[in-house]
């Protein structure tokens, strides 16, 4: 994934880049060997995440489907990390042995207008989200796995009062900018970015 440079006027196109691939239904329907959208076949290798009225979505983008990728996916052991900026909010996250720690940034002001909602306020201490993950063939736009994981209370308060903060904020796109020109330095992996994290949690636990 491309991020946007601290320096210079900020580009529209490359904030835009942020946004949400694709415009899907309120509550998508996603089926394994399917196309995650009709309307394409190919889709850059990376990860999305998405908040909106179905829920939280990851849906990672991979060129190379093998089989242990798929069972890692459905099956392996998932841990998840939350990294908090105010104008922009990292989700982290690894499966099994063959996807290392990687992690997908997200910004609700540029989320398409039927993706900005607003999750609600955490009342009762022992909630926890779900989180729908989906990996798609980068080559081929076809659904090969579907996973859905409880994360842990904290870890749902935490991404909630992230999201909720953000939205009732003011958008800075120079902010943003500066943001993820912070969390994405040259010399920078995911990995690195562990030590800001505010939250962690293993899938389901």
């Amino acid at each position: 994934m491309s991020y946007l440079q601290e320096s210079g006027p900020v580009d529209s196109a490359k904030l835009a880049r942020f946004r949400t691939r694709v415009r899907r239904p309120v509550a998508p329907v996603y089926r394994v060997g399917e196309l995650f959208s009709r309307r394409r076949r190919e889709w850059p290798p990376g990860a999305e995440f998405a908040f909106s009225p179905g829920g939280h979505e990851l849906t990672l983008f991979h060129p190379l489907i093998r089989p242990e990728l798929i069972e890692d996916v459905r099956r392996g052991e998932a841990e998840f990390a939350l990294i908090v900026r105010p104008a922009v909010i990292v989700l982290a996250y690894r499966f099994g042995e063959t996807i290392p720690w990687d992690d997908a940034p997200y910004c609700w002001h540029l989320q398409p207008e039927f993706r900005r909602v607003i999750p609600a306020s955490i009342v009762v201490p022992e909630i926890r989200s779900l989180l729908w993950i989906t990996l798609v063939g980068a080559e081929d736009g076809i659904i090969h796995a579907q996973r859905g994981m409880a994360l842990s209370p904290p870890f749902t308060r935490a991404l909630h009062e992230a999201i909720r903060a953000q939205a009732m904020s003011p958008f800075d796109p120079h902010e943003c900018t500066a943001a993820i020109s912070t969390l994405y330095p040259p010399d920078f992996d995911t990995v690195d970015r562990l030590d800001m994290a505010v939250a962690r949690t293993m899938g389901n636990a």
